[in-house]
């Protein structure tokens, strides 16, 4: 739907039975959760949609391996189970991955392969491949890359374009009635005597307002959540393809983190740092230090050292962290658990969780809705097995990068605006087509371009 139409789709109803704040994984996925089960939804996203954490991942759909090591089993089976469901409805943005950890013994490898085989039977019947040992020449067909090492260890996960895959989010979501606007900023005005919100809707680019009830709000604003959550920094890398037809995990950097490089879009993304910070915010690249960290500590891995000049493009992601109560330890101890709050009658927050576990999360926080009494029994959730919707022109745009024609980028440019609300340039560069995350040059080189069809399609309507 257009945007102006979606505008006047929120003018034309006065109250609603949903109205969530954030348009990252979580806030979607609540949209879509809450119009399949027969609610009235509104959304309201204060820049573009997926534009914080969501489009900076670390792309994999994950069970957690270093969480075994923590002994948060319930958390890891929970992710284990998403990671299936994702695969399933999703596949047009989401694969299997086979990953490997090199080994410099038997020792090491069996270590590693017991805990493996334990994220298998957590997997149970769900489970997307087996973990198994492979040989030093095994280990190097998958990753030449790599040093030689003795042994490896294969397991599975899942790798998927985050921002493409809120965009399926969003678009199931709109099929079934949720109305969805970027750029609008949602604010709290008060409260109308039966315990509806009174809210304000702002639009950012008309400064256009509209006031609305909501008989439920639901704050899903991740990093942004304020002191109830700790924030983490988690730079990452992008480089032409080094080398990996599978995913590399290494278990212990010097400093005690997990290092991933993944074979992404054509390219080699490395990540991730995770670094306590007192705020988020929308920087475009990793800052220098920790470019310098990820190169040096993946050139140990691998038989030609990295250097700055072959990162073709960087980025931050700000993990929102459940804070502990009194929790002084180091961020990347906390758990990647979701925690479903009540802030006020009729308003709830869902913090934590991690891109997997996106739609458990949109269903504990209606299901705690529904308990609460905030909101009327409606039809159970009904997302673990809904085929999202694809948009094939962009899905796979990313598959002929530096080759497109000037007509496939207007193409790509008029699939942005009519069909998924971009704005800017970022939000066709970087959100809807992929390019600033794998190449930054390129990025700009198409800039003007990009500017130019989209003020003449913004213009349009």
């Amino acid at each position: 739907m257009p945007r102006e139409q979606t505008w006047q789709a929120v003018q034309g109803q006065a109250t609603w039975d949903v109205c969530v704040v954030g348009g990252g994984a979580t806030g979607l996925g609540t949209a879509l959760d809450a119009a399949t089960r027969g609610y009235s939804v509104v959304l309201a996203e204060a820049e573009d949609f997926a534009s914080g954490a969501s489009s900076r991942s670390s792309k994999m759909l994950h069970g957690g391996v270093r969480y075994l090591q923590q002994l948060d089993f319930a958390l890891v089976k929970e992710a284990l189970h998403e990671r299936a469901n994702v695969l399933a409805n999703a596949p047009h943005v989401a694969q299997v991955l086979p990953f490997v950890i090199p080994c410099a013994s038997l020792a090491h490898a069996a270590f590693y392969g017991s805990g493996l085989k334990l994220y298998d039977l957590l997997a149970g019947r769900r489970n997307v491949g087996c973990s198994h040992l492979l040989s030093s020449k095994q280990v190097m067909a998958q990753a030449r890359a790599l040093r030689p090492s003795a042994h490896g260890i294969q397991y599975y996960d899942g790798l998927f374009d985050d921002a493409r895959l809120a965009q399926s989010i969003a678009r199931s979501a709109r099929q079934r009635g949720a109305v969805l606007m970027n750029y609008c900023r949602a604010d709290i005005r008060g409260q109308a005597d039966d315990g509806a919100a009174l809210i304000t809707l702002s639009r950012k680019d008309t400064a256009e307002q509209h006031s609305l009830r909501a008989r439920c709000t639901i704050f899903a604003t991740g990093a942004w959540s304020g002191e109830r959550v700790a924030v983490a920094r988690g730079s990452h890398i992008v480089l032409p393809d080094i080398g990996l037809s599978s995913g590399v995990l290494l278990p212990k950097t010097p400093d005690g983190r997990v290092l991933f490089l993944l074979p992404w879009q054509g390219h080699t993304l490395i990540g991730t740092t995770d670094i306590a910070v007192s705020q988020p915010d929308y920087l475009d690249t990793a800052p220098p230090e920790d470019i310098d960290w990820l190169l040096r500590t993946a050139s140990q891995a691998l038989q030609q050292p990295l250097t700055p000049s072959q990162v073709s493009a960087s980025f931050v992601g700000y993990r929102p962290l459940v804070r502990p109560p009194g929790a002084h330890k180091n961020s990347s101890q906390f758990s990647r658990a979701h925690l479903v709050e009540r802030t006020a009658e009729r308003s709830l927050r869902v913090v934590g969780g991690k891109w997997t576990t996106y739609r458990r999360m949109a269903q504990d926080v209606l299901d705690a809705a529904i308990a609460h009494g905030i909101l009327s029994p409606a039809a159970p959730c009904s997302t673990a097995d809904l085929a999202l919707s694809p948009n094939p022109l962009l899905d796979h745009a990313w598959q002929t990068q530096g080759q497109w024609s000037d007509a496939q980028l207007q193409q790509f440019v008029a699939s942005a605006v009519q069909d998924e609300a971009a704005c800017t340039a970022d939000d066709v560069l970087y959100r809807r087509l992929r390019t600033g995350f794998t190449d930054q040059a390129l990025a700009q080189t198409l800039r003007p371009q990009v500017e130019r069809w989209l003020k003449t399609r913004l213009s349009a309507g």
